[in-house]
């Protein structure tokens, strides 16, 4: 747990300093020229970007800050917002439609605790996938709507949850370049919500161990 924060708060440094550097100021002011130039295609750009990155796997932390840098946080939040719907939707269906038994037997028995816990706790352990930074939010998804979760309670505590933490790299993308203390506010809380997250599964984790025995 130790080395996950560690990266992520080296990543969110490195993108400070990147900032400042003239060459990604330089690509940013471009790309701003970009969708100022064509507002049109601006949505279909950004929504397109969230449902490219599952192809490559790539987290959507990265689009949220950079919506943030070249949108503003009110914009950002909003596309931010609405391209995770699409992409989470489209993992629900993937989940639906390709889940095995080889999934089910590669859970029980690589990681068994997180079997029970998908079971057990559904929604509250979505939840908490989708809140905590370091944790892998589409492997969540996908696990957790291979169980047999509903699809309007899977999307609706995918948008609750997100809420705050779309909010939070928005406006910590906005903040590049102007704000230094909401930079490093931020990432004390991203620091604080990946804890208490951690905390609360080894809480459940040791709730279900108890129920087991």
């Amino acid at each position: 747990m130790g080395k996950k924060i560690i990266l992520v708060v080296i990543w969110v440094i490195l993108i400070y300093f990147l900032k400042q550097n003239p060459f990604f100021t330089i690509d940013v002011d471009m790309l701003k020229q970009f969708i100022s130039g064509n507002p049109k295609y601006t949505i279909f750009i950004i929504i397109g970007l969230w449902v490219f990155r599952l192809l490559i796997f790539m987290p959507g932390t990265p689009l949220m800050i950079l919506g943030g840098i070249c949108l503003g946080p009110t914009i950002s939040f909003t596309l931010s917002m609405t391209g995770m719907v699409i992409s989470e939707s489209l993992v629900f269906i993937a989940a639906r439609t390709f889940t095995s038994t080889r999934i089910n037997h590669y859970l029980n028995k690589k990681h068994p605790r997180m079997k029970g816990l998908l079971e057990n706790y559904r929604y509250k352990f979505l939840a908490l996938g989708v809140i905590c930074p370091i944790v892998p939010t589409d492997v969540i998804c996908y696990l957790s709507a291979s169980t047999g979760i509903g699809y309007p309670s899977y999307l609706l505590t995918i948008i609750i949850s997100n809420f705050p933490m779309i909010a939070l790299y928005s406006s910590l993308g906005g903040s590049f370049g102007h704000s230094a203390s909401w930079i490093l506010v931020s990432v004390i809380l991203l620091l604080i919500i990946s804890i208490i997250s951690f905390k609360i599964i080894k809480k459940l984790k040791l709730e279900l161990h108890s129920e087991n025995f």
